[in-house]
């Protein structure tokens, strides 16, 4: 596998209160993390790297995963832990009660790739055909979507588009979506924050993946398309893409 990831303040924010990264276990397999620190919270990016950072360690420790199950429940279970860890942090440090952060976790297992998923950041597997979004965001707009209520199209524009139901760090208890899907060869697995996600539609990032560039260039044009188009927030982007003939 190949794999890039990119972080970017944007053309307007001062401070990214992204945090992400491309992580290895015992046995080299692969764990990437996107987090994206609540805005208009205290702290975010406090909570998006402890989050990041903890996951990071939980995984180093674990060798040779071989079961989809044991996957889907080692994410639960780091999730979970990491939720527990950004309270803690804010109950010791005041300035910081209050902050929260999105979380997207895949694993990948030879043909199978698992993600665990809090919030609107979000993952992608893109194929020759289409660019399909796998995660359901955790926003008050996508529930509306989910009970009929808004369009998708009408989501896009709504003034509460960026409130979130669930968080990393914000409550006791989280909720924590974890799916298993399954890839091919030449197939690309992208992870992202909303300050692409708002800003690239589905057939741009298809379109991006699907040129003859290096894999780094491919993440560049996204992340630089996504200023280009406003650039208003931090652009968080992970793409790892699966050679043709070989096992995760």
């Amino acid at each position: 596998m190949n794999a890039c990831f990119i972080s970017d303040v944007g053309k307007v924010r001062k401070i990214n209160e992204d945090s992400g990264g491309i992580y290895y276990n015992q046995s080299e397999q692969m764990l990437t993390v996107i987090a994206d620190g609540m805005g208009g919270h205290k702290a975010g990016d406090i909570a998006s790297e402890l989050t990041a950072t903890h996951l990071k360690e939980l995984w180093e420790q674990t060798n040779d995963f071989k079961s989809v199950d044991d996957v889907q429940d080692w994410l639960h279970k780091a999730v979970n832990t990491t939720n527990e860890r950004v309270l803690e942090y804010a109950k010791d440090n005041q300035e910081c009660f209050g902050m929260g952060t999105t979380v997207v976790a895949t694993v990948f297992i030879e043909d199978s790739v698992i993600v665990a998923h809090v919030g609107d950041s979000r993952l992608y597997h893109i194929t020759e055909d289409e660019a399909k979004q796998i995660t359901v965001d955790h926003s008050f707009v996508q529930e509306l979507v989910n009970n009929g209520e808004l369009t998708e199209e009408e989501a896009e524009a709504h003034p509460k588009k960026n409130v979130l139901l669930h968080a990393v760090g914000t409550e006791s208890s989280v909720r924590i979506d974890v799916s298993t899907f399954q890839w091919r060869d030449e197939d690309y697995i992208l992870s992202c924050t909303d300050g692409l996600s708002n800003k690239l539609t589905d057939d741009t990032i298809h379109e991006i993946l699907l040129t003859d560039q290096s894999l780094e260039d491919k993440v560049n044009s996204l992340v630089s398309l996504a200023n280009e188009n406003g650039g208003e927030d931090n652009i968080s982007v992970i793409v790892v893409q699966r050679k043709a003939g070989e096992a995760s």
